[in-house]
């Protein structure tokens, strides 16, 4: 996690400006109208989307109020997100609307998730990957290494110095469901056990027993910030983008967060997951 991130000073340089609109009594109208800008402007302005120019910056500061020495640290903190991100080897192999998702994974403390069919992403081992991307016609075979590179660089998230938590919660299927052969599953299963005993990582798996629960067939993730201020994001992805909720929309945020609650609970305990693992690859 990169404090200094142009995508971590693009969303504190959105917050700060959301803050200071509605301190000031302003609506996101306000602001378009004083920057003769589109409603979607100034909303992507404050999820960190986009940065901001130094004309437009001045004129929001100037409509909100802001003093001068505050006014000092926001300008500082809109130069810092208009500096570029190092280019990487993979580039344009991961979709645009997926890319924003890799931007905040980065800065994430927390990434919560749900999956009903597959493990989750940055649990996958390469060889599960590959059989993942090897299997979909959406991706060109000149394009696989780039995207098994992307997948590589997003896992050092939970493998570095100071790595992220993640709590995962699957389905049994996800697990039963033999990707790759039996050998590249063994090893998943086995790579998911070896994470699962990490202090910063928790794994649980809803049994078939389980029956019914409050996200039978839809996949989410939950992501929470160090800036944590209400701004937490849910990510809902599906075959061709992704939906993003944030705390615009504090009612369907509840609702994610308390069916996450109602997964886990309903989920075996980590120390039991991890012996349904084993068992599960004894099985293959």
């Amino acid at each position: 996690m990169g404090s200094s991130s142009p995508t971590v000073r693009k969303r504190q340089l959105g917050l700060a400006l959301a803050d200071r609109r509605q301190q000031a009594g302003k609506t996101r109208e306000d602001a378009a109208a004083a920057l003769e800008c589109s409603l979607s402007k100034i909303s992507r302005i404050e999820h960190g989307d986009v940065g901001v120019r130094p004309i437009e910056l001045r004129e929001l500061l100037d409509l909100y109020g802001v003093g001068k020495d505050e006014r000092g640290r926001v300008e500082e903190l809109a130069r810092l997100a208009r500096q570029r991100r190092p280019r990487t080897t993979y580039g344009s192999a991961i979709p645009d609307w997926f890319r924003k998702f890799v931007n905040l994974e980065e800065v994430a403390s927390e990434i919560r998730t749900y999956d009903s069919e597959l493990v989750t992403g940055l649990l996958q081992t390469g060889d599960y990957a590959r059989a993942l991307i090897e299997a979909t016609p959406l991706h060109r075979p000149e394009e696989i290494d780039r995207v098994l590179a992307a997948r590589e660089a997003r896992q050092r998230l939970i493998t570095g110095d100071e790595p992220i938590r993640v709590w995962a919660v699957m389905s049994e299927g996800a697990v039963r469901r033999v990707v790759g052969g039996r050998e590249v599953m063994a090893a998943q299963l086995e790579y998911l056990a070896e994470l699962g005993r990490q202090p910063h990582i928790t794994i649980q798996v809803v049994p078939f027993g389980a029956g019914a629960h409050p996200s039978t067939g839809f996949n989410f993730s939950l992501l929470r910030f160090p800036d944590d201020d209400g701004a937490d994001i849910a990510y809902l992805e599906h075959l061709t983008g992704a939906s993003y909720l944030d705390r615009d929309r504090p009612q369907e945020m509840k609702i994610y967060e308390i069916t996450f609650n109602a997964l886990s609970a309903a989920a075996l305990p980590p120390a039991d997951s991890l012996r349904l693992l084993d068992n599960v690859r004894q099985e293959l």
